[in-house]
């Protein structure tokens, strides 16, 4: 009697153990998180990043290379221009992920090429569709081109159609592709909500991994890579912080906190209107999910992580480049912060949703 019993309760101990597992997906529903992804977060980020193209197109047609004010005008709506891109640079997969699309590639490849810049306005003979462009073209080009030396300045040359016509072209280039993801989501958007399981093309996987890509840019690409902090195949790299991200607007911490924010708010599932629906917290929950990088619930170590990087990103004063010259330790305590959360995506999170990381970062973090 004794050893039916010890066999039953192994049994049982086994068959909860199972139950628990990390690597059971199946058990649970992921279809109302990609709902509201789909419908309250991914498409109106992306309608609204249309729409500040739109709003920056307009400027740069209305642009009066005779006044102060109107160059501060389009500088302004540039910068928030590329505070919007931040929001949608987490979901480059789907629409945004076809050749016709690209948009990291065509919309944010940084640090930018100034000399190609200069080289394609005096020359006026380039192709903005060719991969060699890519550094030259999109937010980083129009931020070199606003803000890379003395208003006075920027107005003289501003006074040059080519230079003037350059900028449009990159925003024109910018906006067809965007219009593209905007319109492919129409009837993709069932496509990701409906899709079922973990593998590699898998919604979850995707989402996941474009998820996980987009806060390591911010890590390494972002933040530790001009600091000097960041690796490439185990080598150390030097610091530099030309290669910050807005280097010549000296906008790269605000594109950061707003990038953190950003996916934030996708972790928690805060739609657009600002109402706090299933995000990948709620799933997080639903495994009981515990943490191996901190003690205790997974879900809320993510939560308080993305709360403590904001805060020490938002304590600097000046831009990035000035704090890596003259507060490197402080630097230093954020970026040790920024790359405590990788661990807590990269394998906890990555584990209890069953999904293989097909996105990687050189420093192998």
């Amino acid at each position: 009697m004794k050893k039916h019993i010890s066999y039953t309760i192994i049994f049982f101990v086994i068959i909860s153990f199972v139950s628990c597992s990390p690597d059971s997906v199946e058990e649970v529903e992921f279809s109302d998180l990609f709902q509201n992804v789909a419908d309250n977060i991914i498409v109106p980020r992306y309608s609204n990043f249309d729409n500040s193209l739109s709003d920056l197109s307009l400027e740069l047609n209305n642009f009066n290379n005779s006044e102060l004010s109107s160059l501060e005008s389009l500088q302004q709506k540039f910068i928030e221009t590329y505070l919007t891109w931040q929001t949608v640079s987490a979901f480059e997969f789907g629409p945004a992920g076809e050749v016709n699309a690209l948009l990291r590639s065509n919309i944010n490849n940084f640090p930018t090429n100034s000399s190609k810049i200069e080289s394609n306005i005096q020359s006026n003979d380039y192709n903005l569709d060719a991969a060699s462009n890519y550094s030259a073209k999109g937010l980083p080009a129009l931020d070199y081109i606003l803000f890379h030396t003395s208003q006075n300045e920027l107005l003289s040359e501003l006074a040059d159609a080519s230079r003037l016509n350059y900028m449009k072209e990159c925003v024109s280039d910018m906006k067809s592709r965007v219009d593209y993801v905007v319109d492919g989501w129409d009837s993709y958007r069932n496509t990701f909500v409906e899709s079922q399981g973990n593998d590699q093309n898998s919604s979850l996987s995707l989402f996941f991994n474009y998820f996980l890509y987009d806060y390591e840019q911010i890590k390494r690409n972002k933040f530790a890579l001009p600091a000097g902090f960041a690796t490439e195949f185990g080598i150390p790299i030097s610091m530099d912080t030309s290669k910050v991200e807005g280097l010549y607007s000296a906008k790269s911490l605000e594109l950061i906190t707003a990038n953190l924010r950003a996916l934030e708010d996708l972790y928690l599932g805060v739609g657009e209107n600002g109402v706090d629906g299933i995000g990948i917290y709620e799933m997080l929950k639903e495994y009981n999910a515990v943490s191996t990088v901190v003690e205790g619930d997974l879900s809320e170590a993510i939560a308080n992580q993305f709360v403590i990087c904001k805060e020490l990103v938002n304590q600097f004063s000046n831009d990035l480049p000035y704090e890596i010259i003259n507060n490197i330790s402080q630097v230093q305590e954020t970026s040790n912060e920024l790359q405590k959360m990788v661990p807590m995506i990269k394998n906890d999170m990555r584990s209890y949703f069953s999904v293989t990381v097909t996105l990687g970062d050189s420093d192998g973090d």
